[in-house]
């Protein structure tokens, strides 16, 4: 169980999907007893594994088998897969805000379904993590989601016909960068008051070694204050590479130049050309900002930063540097051009 003794400030991006591996063999027997007991069976992924759900794939524990003289004598390892933002919400939805008190509440009421002590977060070993911010653009979704094309050098496709308005490109070969229209994911259900036009922006990491690279090994390091910020950082970095432009195919025909700097260079001329498209990207990312500083503020934080609460400033004149989209925001900017977040101002 989550002790009360963790301050709410620590929670300031959402987490909607987590995952975690578990090599224990104490934990690994309560919870085979507890899936046999609280959960259904389903098919696993593969012969090697025995697998069990609840909420239908949003809360999953597979089991890996260990196999003697052709029988079952245990199990290796258990992967147990979580949404921390959809458990909130009764498994109903994920469209809203999850405050930092909400989302600590959420994984308290999780680990003490799942009979998982605090002092054994430490032995839970993340291996994937799915976070991102849910907001309401100033434009409308649809034209934002069409317009979203390239993550640096890669574009971004829609995966699935039925859902045009959700994209995603391979950032990594271990990152999945997403963009798309939550608000009408839910647009079929009305009661549970999510904004038509609600976008969100989502970082998917799917390998340790790369989230381990943000300071998160074990779910112990999800309760550590400075986690967040970084994680805010790195969805405002994968921003500034995102390339909107409803000219996709023009800058298809640049990746094939011979010279790999053209691509860079047309993005550069385009973004100043296109005042409106450089508005867009630049109000994005305020609004990025604008909610991480709301979650702050949600949780009473008395944590110093060195944001500027009050309305972000976008001042008219373009930056010389792409990966700022030409926006200067009223932030404390490094001499690497990153949002410094730390815990005290300086």
């Amino acid at each position: 169980m989550v002790a009360t003794d963790y301050n709410t400030k620590i929670m300031k991006i959402m987490l909607d999907n987590l995952k975690f591996s578990i090599t224990d063999q104490g934990i690994i027997r309560r919870l085979i007893c507890f899936a046999e007991n609280e959960m259904s069976s389903r098919k696993p992924q593969n012969n090697n594994y025995v697998c069990y759900s609840k909420y239908g794939a949003l809360m999953r524990l597979d089991f890996r088998k260990s196999i003697e003289n052709g029988c079952l004598i245990g199990f290796r390892h258990a992967e147990v897969s979580i949404s921390p933002h959809y458990h909130f919400n009764n498994y109903l939805h994920n469209g809203n805000d999850l405050s930092p008190k909400k989302c600590l509440k959420s994984l308290e009421g999780i680990f003490t379904f799942l009979q998982i002590r605090k002092a054994e977060f430490a032995l839970l070993k993340v291996v994937n993590i799915e976070y991102g911010l849910n907001f309401i653009p100033t434009v409308d979704v649809k034209n934002l989601i069409e317009g979203i094309s390239f993550h640096k050098r890669t574009f971004f496709i829609v995966p699935y016909a039925s859902k045009p308005y959700f994209k995603i490109t391979d950032a990594t070969k271990y990152k999945q960068i997403k963009a798309y229209a939550k608000g009408l994911q839910f647009a079929d259900h009305p009661e549970y008051g999510v904004n038509i036009n609600t976008f969100r922006f989502e970082i998917k990491s799917k390998q340790s070694k790369c989230i381990a690279k943000i300071g998160i090994k074990t779910v112990k390091d999800l309760f550590n204050e400075k986690i967040y910020d970084k994680l805010f950082q790195s969805i405002l970095d994968e921003w500034v590479s995102v390339l909107y432009t409803h000219e996709k195919e023009k800058f298809s025909e640049f990746l094939k130049d011979s010279n790999r700097d053209k691509f860079n260079y047309e993005r550069q001329k385009y973004m100043k050309i296109n005042i409106e498209t450089r508005n867009i990207c630049r109000q994005i990312k305020g609004q990025l900002i604008d909610k991480f500083l709301s979650f702050q503020d949600s949780a009473n934080s008395t944590q110093k930063t060195s944001i500027n609460r009050g309305k972000v400033k976008i001042i008219d004149e373009p930056s010389p540097l792409i990966n700022l989209e030409y926006a200067e925001f009223n932030i404390n900017i490094t001499k690497n051009n990153r949002v410094g977040f730390g815990t005290s101002s300086k």
